[in-house]
């Protein structure tokens, strides 16, 4: 293949076809984990997975420091492909730095620590892929990100549960008389290496995929390490507000979860995220068809061209609105059959949560998807207004509905919280758009 074909851009159709489904047979991969850990093992060991995944969720977000949306509306190439690659290396290391301040705020058992800081393992490698993605998007070639996405959701599952079935199998014949293994050792040992099996996994594909993929489009020119520093410096800095945002958007979300943990126990908190976790699907639905139209948007904007820019948004509101429709009317015809089919009967006093949830992953998508806009407006410091008073929102709502209402409360917690942002977004993007 020559050069030339390699560098061939796709539509925005195409990209979005590539990006929707590549990311959802990821998280979908993802999302049967927990289902088959469910009815392998039970709530608790879901819920301790769970426990993990959300502990990891903020401390994650400081990973990506929210540089794929300035990295993908950088059309005039104010940072280089290399300054972007960098600049995840340092951001890596503090998330994980953020995710031991987690563990110790919360002052977690050792092996719920052990659980939660392998799991942020496999956060920092989706950190690694996402620069690169990036730089796919950039280049209008989101078919490499969704092969990516795909090759790594399946292949993941897979190596999860074998190492899964694989130590649950030879930890059995060790249980013997004279060499009893706790249930809690059992458990830490069989997830710890199941987490670990996948993350190495999902990193041989970045290394030998991804960053071979890129190379076409970075710069092969000498690199000089005081520019460089002195560039990440700079882009660092400039989304420092981006990142502080995210991470306080993030936390707004996992702080209800992390505290209905913390009131009522894993097992809650399993059932919760069984209950939730289809609905990840509809979200992400929503975010990956959003993800492609981010360079045109910014060509738009950056061209005052408002009458296209707003139309582009509107388009945007109308896929919104028709998914949560089809969402709604599918969950009242098919979520309690789908739940029990998928969880067993024990699961079917919570059905009724599942329309709630759907709605606040609705609302999840449609505030991720503003959070870009006023990325991509430059509308940077306005955005802290956005997380301190979504903070605010997640810890009311955790010391009052969620302590008194468990469940129910998590949900009305969220709702509330993203409905404060969603307004204060919605508020910037008009000032800002008013004036173009």
């Amino acid at each position: 293949m020559s050069k030339t074909s390699e560098k061939k851009v796709r539509t925005v159709q195409q990209n979005m076809l590539f990006n929707t489904v590549g990311s959802l047979i990821y998280y979908v991969c993802q999302w049967l984990i927990s289902v088959i850990i469910v009815r392998v093992s039970g709530f608790g060991d879901a819920g301790l997975l769970s426990l993990a995944m959300s502990a990891t969720a903020a401390p994650a977000i400081v990973g990506l420091f929210n540089v794929r949306s300035y990295q993908v509306s950088d059309m005039d190439g104010q940072y280089t492909d290399r300054e972007y690659m960098r600049s995840r290396v340092y951001t890596n290391v503090l998330s994980v730095v953020a995710c031991l301040l987690v563990v110790l705020y919360y002052g977690y058992s050792l092996d719920k620590a052990i659980i939660i800081m392998s799991f942020m393992g496999f956060k920092v490698v989706e950190g690694m892929a996402d620069v690169y993605y990036g730089i796919d998007q950039k280049n209008e070639r989101m078919d490499y990100a969704g092969i990516s996405l795909t090759i790594r959701g399946i292949g993941s599952m897979v190596v999860f549960f074998a190492a899964f079935i694989i130590v649950g199998n030879v930890s059995l014949i060790m249980m013997s008389d004279t060499q009893p293994i706790s249930d809690t050792m059992f458990v830490t040992a069989r997830l710890l290496i199941s987490i670990v099996a996948m993350s190495l996994f999902s990193l041989a594909v970045v290394l030998f995929y991804d960053r071979r993929k890129v190379k076409r489009y970075v710069e092969e020119t000498p690199i000089d390490k005081a520019v460089m520093r002195k560039q990440v410096k700079s882009l660092l800095i400039t989304c420092f507000p981006l990142a502080v945002v995210a991470f306080l958007n993030n936390m707004s979300l996992t702080i209800p979860k992390l505290y209905l943990e913390q009131f009522f126990g894993e097992k809650v908190m399993g059932i919760y995220s069984s209950v939730a976790s289809p609905t990840i699907v509809i979200q992400l639905a929503a975010t990956t068809l959003f993800a492609p139209l981010i360079p045109p948007l910014t060509v738009e904007f950056n061209n005052g061209n408002k009458k296209n820019f707003l139309s582009g948004l509107k388009k945007f509101a109308l896929l919104i609105g028709a998914i949560t429709i089809a969402a709604l009317i599918g969950s009242k015809l098919l979520a309690h059959w789908g739940l029990v089919l998928l969880f067993g009967t024990d699961i079917e006093p919570y059905v009724y949560l599942f329309i709630p949830v759907i709605i606040v992953s609705i609302l999840i998508a449609i505030n991720a998807s503003m959070f870009s806009v006023c990325t991509l407006i430059r509308a940077i410091k306005s955005q802290y207004l956005i997380g301190g008073f979504g903070i605010l929102a997640a810890v009311i709502g955790s010391l009052t509905v969620v302590k008194e209402y468990s469940m129910d409360g998590v949900v009305w917690a969220l709702v509330a919280t993203l409905l404060v942002q969603i307004l204060i977004q919605f508020i910037i993007i008009y000032r800002k758009v008013k004036k173009m």
